[in-house]
């Protein structure tokens, strides 16, 4: 246990929290969008940086790697248990009718 929370059970935004910042307060810190950091935190984007980007995260978030690299997974593993899809709308060619499939994956939306 790291700072009294066990740390497999952080996300991005648990690390923040644990930080005391808002979104906005990493991002400005980061020269990053406000946006970047909240697709972070949902797991829709992993944080991709320079070595200097991810040594000043680490020192933003008060985190050690493992932490940063476990609060990531966590977060794409909970995108991808919430969020399985959006609805598709495909085409019948037989007979010109609209229906709606639900992918299994997130990707590529």
């Amino acid at each position: 246990m790291i700072g009294g929370e066990n740390i497999k059970s952080m996300d991005m935004e648990a690390l923040r929290e644990r930080a005391g910042l808002t979104r906005a307060e990493v991002a400005e810190r980061l020269s990053i969008s406000e946006t970047s950091v909240r697709n972070w935190e949902t797991g829709r984007t992993e944080p991709t940086m320079t070595p200097q980007k991810y040594l000043e995260i680490l020192d933003i978030l008060k985190c050690t790697p493992e932490e940063l690299a476990v609060a990531s997974d966590k977060s794409i593993s909970q995108r991808h248990k919430r969020k399985p899809g959006r609805p598709r709308k495909i085409m019948d060619n037989n007979n010109g009718l609209n229906e709606v499939e639900t992918t299994d994956s997130a990707i590529g939306h």
